[in-house]
């Protein structure tokens, strides 16, 4: 994850960043056998605008 640097800094980032080292590992806790349905490759992505990232992510247990 990117959240940028010097005045472009995200201010959430510190937040986000506890919010994942917390929602990560429960998730997997939760469901060990969690694994993408497809592969990385075909993950469709947006690269356009300032705001890009996953479009859709399928899982399978």
């Amino acid at each position: 994850m990117g959240f940028g640097y010097g005045i472009h800094a995200c201010l959430g980032q510190n937040v986000a960043r506890a919010e994942l080292r917390t929602v990560l590992p429960k998730l997997f806790q939760r469901f060990p056998d969690l694994r993408l349905a497809t592969p990385l490759e075909e993950v469709p992505m947006d690269f356009t605008g300032t705001n890009y990232g996953v479009l859709k992510l399928m899982l399978t247990r």
